[in-house]
C-alpha cells in the first residue's frame, strides 16, 4: 500500500498535476506513515525480583509505590494526548467528507495524516493498556508484602521527622534573617548586595523544598510502617501531615507524589477496610472539622456602620427574609381557608386580603432583617427620597400598574370571577388580580395578562358588576306576507319546549319577539332572551343555537325565510298616430 501510493506521488510529480509544495509535504507524511506503522510499543518494567534482593520490605514497598504514582501520571499524561489526537483524527474527517473542488489536491494528504494519527492513537492505546498492566502487577506486588511478617522495630521514623522538623526551622530562620537584610539593603540601595542576598533566598528556598521532600519520604515509609502494623489512628495522622505538606511544596516532583498519596489511601482502604477508617476518621476529624467550619462563619467579612458584618450575620438576615416568606405563604392558606367556611365572604375579599397582609409580612421581615446586619432603615429612606425622582421617571409605567392595582383591588369594580370586555379580544373571565397586572381567560381558554393601568384610562365593560344577568339580541327575518303572530307563536313555543339554556318563568325576564323593521326584502325581527353570565358561556356560541332554534323553527312551520330579490316592472309604450 505504501509504495503505491509513493508511485501515486511520483506520478503527480512528473505529470505536474500539484504543486511542488504539496508534493513534498506529500512524502514527508508518507515517511512518518511508514515509520509509525512499523513502530513497535513497549515500556520499561522493573524487576521486584531484584528489588527485594538489594532492599528490604518496607524500601522496596516505598520504591513500588513511588513507581506506581509515575505510572498513574504516564497514563494521564498519555489520555491527554490521546484526546488530542482524537481531536485531529475528527478534524481531518471532516475536511476530507466535506472536501472542496479547490482543496481537492491536498486530498492525499489529509487522508496521510489521519492514517498516521489513527496508527498513533493505537499505539498510545497499546502503551495506556500495558501501563495499566504494570500498575496493577506493582499494587499486587506491594499488596502480597504487606500480607507478610515485616519486622518494623528498628525503623525509628519519628527521631528522623524530628530531625527534619530542626533544619526547616533552622532554614525558615535563616532566610527570615536574609529578608531582614535584603530589605536594609533596598533601602541603602545597595544592587550589589541586595543582588547577593537575593541569590542566598533563593538558594535557601531549595534547600527548605528538598528538606521537606526527604521529610515527605520519611513520612511516607511511616505510612507504609503503621499499614503493616494496622494502625489506624497512626495511619490517620500521618495521612493528615502527608496532605499538609504536600500543600507547602512548590517543586516539581510534587504531582508524583500526590498520585502516591491516593494510591496509598486506595491501599489503606483495603487493608485497614472502608468501615474501621471511616469510624476513625470522623472521631479525630469532627472535633477539629466543626472548629475550623465555625470559624468561617464569624471570621469578619467587612464593616457597615460601625457593625463588622459575618458570613452567619449574613446568613441570619437571609433566613429571616425566608421565614417571612414562608410566614406570608402560611397566611394566605390560612385565609383562604376561612373564606371557605364562611362562604359570605367573596372571593375577591379574601384574595385582597391574602394579599395585601402578604406583602405586609414580607416588609416588616424585610426591615428586620436589615436591621440585624447594621442597616438603618433612616438612610435607607434618605436614599430611596434621593432616588425617587429617577425611579419615578424610568419606571413610570410600572409605578401606574401598581398603583392601579391598588385602585382595582379596594374599588371593587372588577373582582375576580366577574366577566369582562375591554375589546372584541380582550374579554373574559377575571381569574387573578395582583398589583402590577390582571389575568384574563377568555372564552376560547386562552389567559391574557393585562396591565392594571389598562382598566383605569380605557372604558370596561363588566358584566356581571351587579347582577349576573344579561339580555341578548338574535335578530331574524321572514319574508313579506307572512303573519306576525304566527310567528311570534311558533318561535315562543319552540323556545320553551328546547333543551337551551336561558332564563324560564322570571317576572321581567321572559323571552319576547319584536318587529324591528321592514326592509325591501325581509320583515326584521329581534329575539330577546335572557341569560346568566358565567366563565363557560359564549356569547357567539349562544347566539348561534338560538339561531339554530329560529331557522329549525320557520323551516318546520313553512315559514319563508327571504333573500334578496329585485322586481321588474315592465311599461309598455303605446304609440297612437
Amino acid at each position: 500500500y505504501f509504495k503505491e501510493i509513493e508511485k501515486q506521488i511520483n506520478e503527480s510529480k512528473k505529470n505536474d498535476s500539484k504543486n511542488i509544495d504539496i508534493i513534498n509535504t506529500e512524502k514527508n507524511h508518507l515517511k512518518h506513515l511508514v515509520e509509525a506503522s512499523s513502530k513497535k510499543i513497549s515500556i520499561d518494567e522493573i524487576d521486584f525480583k531484584t528489588v527485594l534482593k538489594n532492599e528490604n520490605e518496607i524500601d522496596a514497598i516505598s520504591k513500588a509505590l513511588f513507581y506506581s504514582a509515575q505510572i498513574e501520571l504516564k497514563i494521564k499524561n498519555q489520555n491527554e494526548v490521546l484526546n488530542n489526537i482524537q481531536n485531529k483524527l475528527t478534524l481531518l474527517k471532516k475536511r476530507i467528507s466535506n472536501i472542496t473542488e479547490e482543496d481537492k489536491s491536498f486530498l492525499l494528504t489529509y487522508q496521510l495524516q489521519y492514517a498516521y494519527y489513527r496508527i498513533q492513537k493505537k499505539h498510545i492505546e497499546t502503551r495506556i493498556n500495558l501501563f495499566n498492566e504494570n500498575k496493577n502487577k506493582t499494587i499486587a506486588f506491594v499488596l502480597n508484602l504487606f500480607s507478610k511478617k515485616i519486622s518494623t522495630q528498628k525503623y525509628q521514623t519519628q527521631n528522623e521527622i524530628i530531625k527534619f522538623d530542626e533544619n526547616i526551622k533552622k532554614l525558615i530562620q535563616q532566610k527570615t534573617a536574609y529578608e531582614l537584610e535584603l530589605e536594609k539593603e533596598i533601602i541603602n540601595e545597595h544592587e550589589e548586595k541586595k543582588s547577593i542576598l537575593e541569590n542566598k533566598i533563593s538558594k535557601t528556598n531549595e534547600s527548605i523544598q528538598n528538606e521537606l521532600i526527604e521529610k515527605l519520604k520519611v513520612l511516607n515509609k511511616a505510612v507504609v510502617i503503621s499499614l503493616i502494623n494496622k494502625k489506624d489512628k497512626q495511619y490517620l495522622k500521618l495521612s493528615e501531615e502527608i496532605e499538609s505538606l504536600l500543600a507547602t511544596l512548590n517543586t516539581s516532583e510534587v504531582t508524583v507524589y500526590l498520585e502516591q498519596n491516593i494510591i496509598i489511601k486506595d491501599i489503606a482502604k483495603k487493608i485497614l477496610g472502608n468501615t474501621r477508617l471511616f469510624l476513625n476518621s470522623s472521631l479525630s476529624q469532627s472535633k477539629s472539622f466543626f472548629e475550623e467550619f465555625g470559624k468561617y462563619f464569624t471570621v469578619t467579612i467587612f464593616v457597615f456602620n460601625e457593625q463588622s458584618i459575618t458570613v452567619l450575620s449574613i446568613l441570619k438576615a437571609l433566613l429571616l427574609i425566608v421565614s417571612g416568606f414562608f410566614i406570608g405563604f402560611l397566611y394566605k392558606r390560612w385565609i383562604y381557608k376561612i373564606s371557605l367556611k364562611w362562604p359570605n365572604i367573596s372571593q375577591m375579599s379574601s384574595r385582597l386580603t391574602a394579599n395585601v397582609g402578604y406583602y405586609i409580612i414580607i416588609l416588616i421581615t424585610i426591615m428586620i432583617s436589615m436591621s440585624s446586619l447594621g442597616i438603618d432603615m433612616s438612610s435607607i429612606s434618605l436614599i430611596a427620597g434621593a432616588l425617587s425622582i429617577g425611579i419615578g421617571f424610568g419606571l413610570q409605567t410600572v409605578v401606574s400598574n401598581f398603583i392601579a392595582g391598588i385602585i382595582l383591588m379596594f374599588e371593587r369594580t372588577i373582582r375576580i370571577g366577574d366577566i369582562i370586555e375591554i375589546d372584541q379580544i380582550s374579554k373574559g373571565t377575571v381569574t387573578d388580580i395582583r398589583i402590577r397586572s390582571t389575568t384574563i381567560k377568555t372564552f376560547d381558554n386562552i389567559d391574557i395578562v393585562i396591565p392594571n393601568s389598562s382598566f383605569i384610562q380605557n372604558n370596561v365593560t363588566n358584566w356581571t358588576l351587579d347582577d349576573v344577568t344579561r339580555r341578548i339580541h338574535i335578530p331574524f327575518g321572514v319574508a313579506y306576507g307572512t303573519k306576525i303572530e304566527k310567528v311570534k307563536e311558533v318561535i315562543l313555543k319552540e323556545l320553551d319546549e328546547s333543551n337551551l339554556i336561558f332564563l324560564r318563568n322570571v317576572e321581567g325576564k321572559t323571552p319576547d319577539i319584536r318587529l324591528e323593521n321592514m326592509n325591501a326584502s325581509s320583515v326584521d325581527f329581534e329575539l330577546l332572551v335572557w341569560i346568566k353570565a358565567n366563565d363557560k358561556v359564549n356569547p357567539s356560541s349562544i347566539r348561534s343555537d338560538f339561531l339554530i332554534l329560529i331557522y329549525n323553527t320557520l323551516y318546520k312551520y313553512d315559514i319563508e325565510i327571504p333573500f334578496p330579490q329585485l322586481d321588474l316592472h315592465v311599461k309598455e309604450n303605446i304609440n297612437i298616430n
